[in-house]
């Protein structure tokens, strides 16, 4: 498994998740909330664990999805997809509340 490459599905969920941590670090420096009440009270914590948490609660579900690819490879792939793809949803319809 630590040879195996890395699929698109896996870095279109990573990638989403960095551009949503990033774009709320500037948010927040500009004076704006987190609404997600756990990150809220992560950042409350102060940034690292704030960021660790963000970091925390993407790699599980990321590594239960490469888990599952190892048994049922189709499945965990759609999977991966379904979730990048509503990840990305809910980014975009997030920022544009703000405008």
């Amino acid at each position: 498994m630590l040879h195996s490459r890395v699929q698109l599905s896996t870095l279109v969920l990573a990638t989403v998740a960095i551009f949503d941590l990033a774009t709320t670090i500037l948010l927040l420096g500009r004076g704006f909330s987190e609404g997600n009440p756990i990150f809220r009270w992560l950042l409350a914590l102060g940034p690292w664990a704030f960021v660790f948490g963000k970091a925390a609660l993407l790699a599980g579900p990321i590594l239960l999805l490469e888990y599952a690819r190892t048994k049922k490879p189709a499945l965990a792939e759609s999977a991966t997809w379904v979730a990048a793809l509503l990840y990305l949803f809910l980014y975009i319809s997030h920022i544009l509340k703000l405008w």
